[in-house]
């Protein structure tokens, strides 16, 4: 694939030397357009092009800039050990592979929402020590502040849209409840020990179907597509963004956020499930 034409792409995306970038991808079908032509079966020759593709969104944003890519995994929630250097995350080959191969990215510290960053500010968000996955002080409320930008690389809004549940939680969205995870973590420097992280789950009695069309955020141009070749580009304010979807939350039952089959969001009535926090 043509990266110069990737880098165009992303210029018209209006991403900018400076810019906090957020990517979610789905390298598939990216690899498959690659290979094209020529193969890219061999660990080596695709090294090769993550490394070029990874030196792209790097150059895009220049040294002023920051890259977040997303390690999530819930080991942690089912009492499995986890290690900030080697758990691998649960949401794309890409990122585990900047995870091994990259050492100029580090690892954020949370053991369910980490991210792989790079660039000015990845000192500043590793030293980020929220308990709470998407509190006040998680990479999550980080990009709000900071006016931090999503892009979507071959996967869909619905799929890839976590920053959604930081706007839950800033609403403290009453179908969903504060919990408490306790298990063993290790961190660079190799110490183990016991510690206790929380996250605000759904109350798994209210069933739903997470829903978000493009064009929820097309329509006020919050958010904005291109084709790299065949490969589906989609960048995202995610200031606007949070404020578009904590309106639909709080003032339309959230039906541009998901599709719910028992419930309606009602905010007199108060939380569904109370905090446990005492695991």
């Amino acid at each position: 694939m043509n990266l110069i034409d990737l880098q165009e792409k992303l210029r018209e995306l209006n991403i900018q030397k400076g810019d906090i970038l957020y990517v979610a991808s789905d390298i598939t079908k990216v690899l498959v357009e690659a290979g094209r032509g020529k193969s890219l079966k061999n660990k080596e020759d695709r090294d090769v092009f993550l490394r070029h593709l990874t030196d792209s969104f790097q150059s895009a944003v220049g040294a002023e800039g920051t890259l977040l890519f997303p390690v999530f995994t819930w080991d942690f929630c089912r009492k499995k050990p986890f290690s900030r250097k080697n758990t691998p995350g649960e949401v794309g080959a890409y990122n585990n592979w900047i995870l091994k191969e990259l050492k100029d990215f580090v690892r954020t510290r949370h053991p369910l929402y980490s991210f792989m960053v790079w660039g000015k500010y990845a000192d500043e968000l590793t030293r980020l020590q929220n308990e709470e996955a998407f509190g006040v002080d998680s990479p999550f409320a980080w990009l709000h502040k900071n006016k931090g930008k999503m892009l979507l690389v071959s996967v869909s809004l619905q799929r890839a849209f976590t920053f959604m549940h930081y706007v839950e939680a800033s609403l403290r969205v009453p179908y969903r409840y504060l919990k408490n995870f306790r298990s063993e973590y290790e961190d660079y420097d190799g110490t183990v020990e016991m510690r206790n992280y929380t996250m605000y789950v759904r109350d798994l009695d209210i069933i739903s179907h997470e829903y978000m069309p493009d064009e929820f955020l097309e329509k006020p141009q919050v958010m904005r597509s291109v084709f790299w070749q065949n490969i589906p580009l989609k960048v995202i304010d995610l200031d606007k963004s949070y404020k578009i979807f904590a309106d639909d939350l709080k003032n339309n039952g959230g039906k541009n956020c998901y599709k719910f089959e028992n419930y309606q969001i009602d905010w007199l009535k108060g939380a569904t499930h109370k905090d446990d926090l005492n695991n």
